[in-house]
């Protein structure tokens, strides 16, 4: 699966997850929060690669949402997630009590 910046905000909004993305051998590292707003989070070392080049690769992948713990994930398995939700329209949403 083949996927861009705008996938992965539209998958962080309908799932109301934080997605940090980083590239573990030049600590590059960007977020995109649960309201799909692209940041370049205060952890660790500053780097001036873009985030079109640092989604690309990327090749570990933090996921944490109000109701789910932090979670790590690799490239591998951060796409599989983003394939089976998009495979299973409304699966990645969580409904609201009353």
């Amino acid at each position: 699966m083949i996927y861009s910046l705008r996938d992965l905000r539209a998958f962080a909004v309908r799932n109301r997850l934080d997605v940090t993305f980083h590239v573990r051998a030049t600590d590059a590292t960007w977020m995109v929060n649960r309201r799909g707003l692209v940041a370049r989070p205060a952890i660790g070392a500053a780097t001036i690669s873009g985030v079109e080049t640092t989604l690309e690769a990327a090749d570990e992948f933090l996921l944490e949402g109000e109701k789910q713990s932090r979670r790590s994930l690799s490239r591998e398995q951060f796409l599989e997630m983003m394939a089976s939700r998009a495979a299973a329209p409304g699966a990645g949403r969580e409904k609201d009590d009353e």
